[in-house]
C-alpha cells in the first residue's frame, strides 16, 4: 500500500492509488464470503496488477461505465451533516487527529483521518443536530450487535444498549457487517420481534 502513495499502479487508460486500493480492500471486510477476493485482489497488487482492487473500488463507490458516478455517496454525505454538529471547526484539529487515528489503526487510521473533512466546509449548517435525549419510558427495543463487525462495531451496540433502559441486546459471534443474514438464530429473533415485538432472553448470544 505504500508504494502506490508515490507510485500509483496503471490500470488501462486509469490508476490505482492508495486511496483507491483502500476502499477496494474495505469493500472485501463486510462480509465473509468476499474475503476470497480480498486474497486474489492483494496477491495481484503483490505482482503489480492492480484491476481487482480496482473494480472493488468502483464497485463501493458507484462508478459507472462511462466514468460517471452514482449519487448515492453524495446521498449519504449530505444526510450525515444535515444531522450532526460535530465537524471540526478548522482542518488543523483534523491534522491533530493522526496519533489517535494510527493507534486505533496503523492501515485505517492514516487513510481515514480526514474523512469527515468535507463537513467542516459543508455550506448548510444542520437543521436536527444530534443532541443527548431521554429513553425513559421507550417500549421494548431490539438492538443487534456483531462482534466482528468492521463497519458497526460491537463496542458501539453495547454502550447504545447502556443508553436506552430495558432494551435487549442480541449478541452475534462472527465476521461481517449486520446480523440478518449472517446467523439464521439471528434472522429468526428479529423477525419475531418485528412481527409480534416478541424479544429474546437478555444474554442472547446467535452464532454465525
Amino acid at each position: 500500500m505504500a508504494r502506490l502513495d508515490t507510485t500509483p499502479l496503471k490500470v488501462g487508460g486509469r490508476q490505482l492509488t492508495r486511496s483507491l486500493a483502500m476502499t477496494g480492500l474495505l469493500v472485501t471486510l463486510y462480509d465473509q464470503s468476499l474475503w476470497r477476493f480480498l486474497d486474489q485482489g492483494l496477491t495481484a497488487l503483490d505482482s503489480g496488477d492492480g484491476r481487482t482492487l480496482l473494480l472493488l473500488a468502483d464497485l463501493y463507490n458507484k462508478r459507472k461505465a462511462d466514468g460517471t458516478y452514482a449519487n448515492l455517496s453524495t446521498a449519504r454525505t449530505r444526510r450525515r451533516f444535515a444531522s450532526t454538529s460535530r465537524c471540526r471547526p478548522t482542518s488543523r484539529l483534523y491534522d491533530q487527529l493522526g496519533p489517535s487515528f494510527a493507534n486505533a489503526s496503523p492501515l485505517f487510521g492514516p487513510w481515514s483521518q480526514y474523512s469527515n473533512l468535507q463537513c467542516t466546509y459543508w455550506p448548510v449548517k444542520p437543521k436536527n443536530p444530534n443532541r443527548s435525549t431521554s429513553h425513559q419510558g421507550a417500549p421494548p427495543i431490539l438492538l443487534v450487535g456483531g462482534t466482528n463487525d468492521p463497519a458497526t462495531p460491537y463496542a458501539e451496540a453495547q454502550a447504545v444498549s447502556r443508553l436506552i433502559e430495558g432494551s435487549i441486546l442480541l449478541t452475534r459471534t462472527g465476521n461481517g457487517h449486520t446480523s440478518y443474514d449472517s446467523s439464521p438464530c439471528a434472522h429468526a429473533a428479529e423477525d419475531a420481534y418485528l412481527i409480534d415485538l416478541t424479544l429474546p432472553a437478555a444474554g442472547t448470544v446467535c452464532p454465525s
